[in-house]
């Protein structure tokens, strides 16, 4: 990985491009298809500003941020191409021969709450393909709203698994994980 880095309006510091190096070290990570790394650090009006453009094999991801301090602003670019390496390589380098997330759900199985909690009861799941998908606080509306007494079972699409919302004995709907029961 060949890293630029230039500094405007202010002196680079041995320190300040150790950081930068190291912070960009781990992107490597990620995705070990980057070839060229440029950084420019700017101070201007009491503030910094950060902005590192990643280029490789197909790859074009730019991040700009900025602060009061030029290691904070850096950071946070270096935090958002992080999370921009995870989206592109998920995009990009999809696997159909790898078993997706879902595929360790069984139907016709009895569940239990993962973790500690008012729902004690096991839970058995006849058609996990039948079962509705909602993210969390969705989940949480739909069953105050449905009115329902006991739970509502569903798949949890930001947690990738079954979860149930319920009732508390105070009256207050609360959602848990649920695990196979062996």
């Amino acid at each position: 990985m060949n890293i630029q880095i230039s500094a405007r309006h202010f002196e680079l510091t041995d320190s300040l491009k150790e950081h930068v190096d190291e912070k960009l070290s781990v992107l490597d990570k990620f995705y070990d298809g980057i070839d060229d790394v440029h950084v420019i650090l700017e101070l201007s009006s009491g503030l910094t500003r950060s902005h590192v453009q990643l280029r490789g094999d197909r790859l074009r991801l730019d991040s700009r941020a900025k602060g009061h301090d030029v290691y904070f602003s850096f950071d946070d670019c270096v935090s958002s191409l992080e999370r921009q390496l995870k989206k592109f390589k998920e995009t990009h380098h999809n696997h159909p021969h790898r078993e997706k997330t879902e595929n360790h759900l069984v139907s016709g199985a009895w569940y239990v709450a993962a973790e500690p909690s008012e729902l004690t009861s096991p839970v058995l799941l006849e058609d996990a393909a039948e079962l509705k998908r909602f993210s969390t606080n969705a989940a949480m509306t739909e069953f105050e709203v449905s009115g329902a007494d006991d739970n509502l079972i569903f798949f949890n699409t930001e947690t990738d698994s079954f979860s149930a919302a319920y009732r508390t004995s105070t009256g207050a709907t609360q959602v848990v994980e649920l695990a196979r029961k062996e």
